[in-house]
């Protein structure tokens, strides 16, 4: 087994919803035809639903997505890398979001479904196509929301199936497996090194506007990155250390009111930026 598959674990996260929008070729046509228009000149694209319909629904797919990219480490399109430590965190996540869509769905929608029909035959008037509009029971269907894990491929034992997978072929996996711990490396450090050289940034200028994102994302980012050191780099460790500690040695009010706590800070932090940001895997 490769290191990267004692450390982690492959992580896809997929969802899906019915389609907001659809081609009327047929409309399309006849507004060609009508303004003398050629062939290629556009096409008339149908809401099938209100603006409302799924709206709350794509905001919690929002939410569960951050998630998803916060705990992961890239691999390839639409697979992240879950180290070993978040996996229990990530599982509670994410059911606690699948049960607050299926939730939501279920209120917003499914309930709503006949409203929606009659809004669609109302504001497409003549051009309204029933087919679009099957069954509750089959739109039902058309939501998904899943978190499927897959073992980090070792060539030796997945040859036969390794596509099947991942999406890959072997020798491409190969490649994939032998980068995928230095580009996970590499992603976590810029994560620590953004809210860094945010904070030194800011707090250099003479009347900066103070979040308290400014210091909760280094903190969110300190707390999260031993649990993502695919190597337990101890240096990355170590950093994370010294930002968790800057962390809790400043405070969003205090730096607003005082000229002179923010100009302590921003050396500390600047400093720290510099480090982080010149140290190489």
């Amino acid at each position: 087994m490769s290191q990267l598959g004692k450390r982690a674990v492959l992580m896809r996260l997929t969802k899906g919803m019915p389609g907001e929008f659809r081609q009327d070729k047929d409309f399309s046509e006849e507004v060609q035809t009508e303004h003398n228009l050629g062939a290629k000149s556009g096409k008339w694209v149908k809401a099938l639903f209100p603006p409302e319909a799924l709206k709350a629904i794509k905001e919690l797919d929002g939410k569960a997505e951050a998630f998803h990219n916060a705990v992961t480490l890239p691999f390839d399109k639409g697979i992240g890398i879950l180290p070993a430590a978040m996996i229990v965190e990530y599982t509670d996540r994410m059911r606690d979001f699948r049960e607050k869509r299926k939730m939501l769905v279920e209120s917003t929608f499914i309930a709503k479904y006949d409203e929606f029909v009659a809004w669609a035959k109302q504001n497409h008037n003549g051009t309204f196509d029933e087919s679009l509009y099957p069954p509750v029971e089959e739109m039902r269907t058309k939501f998904y929301f899943r978190t499927e894990p897959l073992p980090v491929p070792d060539i030796q034992h997945f040859e036969s199936n390794v596509k099947e997978l991942v999406g890959l072929d072997a020798e491409t996996v190969n490649v994939r497996i032998e980068d995928a711990t230095k580009e996970g490396q590499r992603e976590l450090l810029k994560r620590m090194i953004e809210p860094l050289q945010h904070m030194a940034q800011t707090l250099a200028k003479e009347k900066p506007r103070i979040f308290d994102t400014l210091v909760s994302n280094i903190e969110e980012i300190a707390a999260l990155a031993p649990k993502m050191n695919l190597t337990d780099d101890a240096q990355i460790n170590a950093f994370a250390a010294e930002m968790k500690t800057l962390a809790e040695a400043v405070d969003p009010d205090k730096l607003r009111k005082s000229v002179n706590i923010r100009t302590a800070a921003q050396v500390k932090a600047d400093a720290l930026f510099k480090r982080v940001s010149g140290y190489r895997l």
